[in-house]
């Protein structure tokens, strides 16, 4: 049975529910789509697609070095953005700052090393972000103005990331992501 599965980590930011209450309050009536919950929000490297339990060890064995050790870093999240731009928005996120490099670098080898063994690396430029909601509808102009008010907004931080290769369960009341033991 193939599972889907992407490379990514976790995030936690803390007390950051009562923000991510004010968030939803402010953009819930001019967006229409899913609001992500929090114990989903991770950062990604590289979707994979479904895969077969022989490709997913492929995939750990070529990412040992990189998978489920403790990372030092010291990230930052700072204000909110939208996929592919704020004027049409589909994707509607909280922006990650990384002063060390450290996501870059993964993201760099994670791709190289996954480009190995058959998953060509990505075209796009790396632009870490945890998604806050996937949009369906929008109040353009509405969501422009408000998003404005928010580009400066600090969130919190993390000072640690493990990546990890995820499976991501779709589910009717929206997808559940867990680590790939």
């Amino acid at each position: 049975m193939k599972k889907r599965i992407f490379i990514g980590c976790f995030v936690k930011i803390p007390e950051f529910h009562k923000k991510y209450t004010e968030i939803k309050k402010e953009f819930g009536g001019i967006t229409g789509g899913r609001w992500i919950p929090e114990k989903n929000f991770h950062i990604t490297f590289k979707f994979l697609g479904d895969l077969t339990g022989e490709q997913i060890n492929s995939v750990k064995q070529a990412l040992s070095a990189e998978l489920s050790r403790e990372i030092s870093t010291k990230i930052q999240f700072k204000g909110l953005g939208a996929f592919p731009g704020i004027h049409n928005p589909r994707v509607f996120f909280i922006n990650v700052h990384d002063s060390t490099g450290i996501l870059e670098e993964l993201n760099y080898s994670i791709n190289k090393k996954l480009s190995y063994i058959g998953f060509p690396a990505d075209n796009k430029p790396f632009k870490p972000h945890i998604t806050l909601k996937r949009i369906k509808t929008v109040k353009r102009d509405l969501f422009t103005a408000k998003i404005k008010r928010f580009e400066n907004t600090f969130f919190g931080e993390q000072n640690d990331i493990q990546v990890n290769v995820i499976e991501s369960i779709l589910r009717p009341e929206g997808a559940v992501y867990k680590k790939v033991e």
